[in-house]
């Protein structure tokens, strides 16, 4: 049995006289055994010489963060997105790059709008059902709209953001659905005001690309914070249990938190209450609101698991 350094030896040797079918072998094999950027870009260089496009994307994924890191690297991850019509992450990966290179930014719109042109041309049945099936995503339950989010980032920007603006205000889609389509939005750097409808069922107006990163915004900061002073030190299991829910309750209340916690402290003490049982009986009227919230929020996550 080769070792992983003969396997790469190998795949180096076989990719050098053009043999990338038995190159993408070797090296396959050697990132089976062991993961690391350096390979990862070996294997993912001699699939897109086969043409394995979507294996190659996916591995590509794995280390994103470095492949745009460098316009060359960069380009190969956006080319192998193009090249598997994955159009929607192409741009949210392009537009990571955007913030350390605006200039390469330029030319890999170009790229990608001539890409998606000729997927309209060449696969404009396949995007017509992959866009209706997005515009019903609600009729599904939320495991399968999830499935749908994903599917639907193999349409093009204009048809994606014609679709989004609807799903976005659509009352029968699961809250969490809605957040991850506006979430998309913003990653998209799109720039135009959209409307939104909050977890209140009231509409928000907001500019995608202006909105904070998730929980990143001063309320959600807050609030974190206010949990880790209240039990970080006091009890560090339930410390870590509730910090993945909170987390996801910041996620519901995206990207208006201010519209419900008027109180981090507040907001932190009702749900240590309410999962530990130990809830006051007497609250304030904006505590009983945020309670509501913290409920419907709960109710809303047993969706999840249907």
């Amino acid at each position: 049995m080769k070792t992983i350094a003969q396997l790469i030896t190998a795949g180096e040797t076989a990719a050098t006289a053009g043999k990338w079918s038995l190159a993408a072998s070797q090296f396959e094999v050697a990132y089976q055994q062991e993961q690391s950027y350096v390979l990862n870009l070996k294997l993912v260089t001699a699939l897109c010489h086969t043409k394995k496009f979507m294996q190659a994307s996916e591995l590509a994924l794995e280390y994103e963060a470095d492949y745009l890191k460098t316009d060359q690297t960069a380009d190969v991850l956006i080319d192998c997105l193009c090249q598997s019509q994955q159009f929607i992450q192409a741009r949210l990966s392009a537009q990571q790059r955007a913030k350390i290179a605006p200039a390469w930014l330029q030319a890999t719109k170009k790229q990608l709008s001539v890409a998606e042109q000729l997927a309209e041309t060449t696969m404009q049945q396949t995007l017509k059902t992959t866009m209706k099936q997005f515009y019903h995503l609600s009729d599904l339950p939320v495991t399968g709209q999830m499935t749908r989010l994903a599917a639907a980032k193999h349409l093009t920007y204009a048809k994606y953001l014609t679709a989004a603006k609807f799903l976005l205000v659509d009352p029968f889609l699961h809250q969490l659905s809605r957040v991850e389509v506006l979430y998309t939005l913003k990653g998209l750097g799109v720039e135009s005001p959209v409307t939104f409808q909050w977890l209140d069922e009231t509409s928000l107006t907001v500019v995608p690309n202006a909105l904070p990163a998730m929980g990143q915004d001063h309320v959600s900061l807050a609030v974190q914070a206010a949990l880790q002073q209240q039990l970080a030190h006091q009890d560090a299991v339930l410390y870590e249990s509730l910090q993945g829910l909170l987390s996801l309750q910041l996620m519901y209340l995206y990207p208006s938190p201010e519209k419900i916690v008027t109180s981090a402290q507040s907001w932190v003490a009702l749900l240590i209450g309410s999962q530990t049982g130990q809830l006051s009986p007497k609250l304030t009227v904006s505590e009983q609101k945020m309670l509501d919230s913290q409920q419907k929020i709960q109710q809303l996550n047993l969706e999840l698991a249907q």
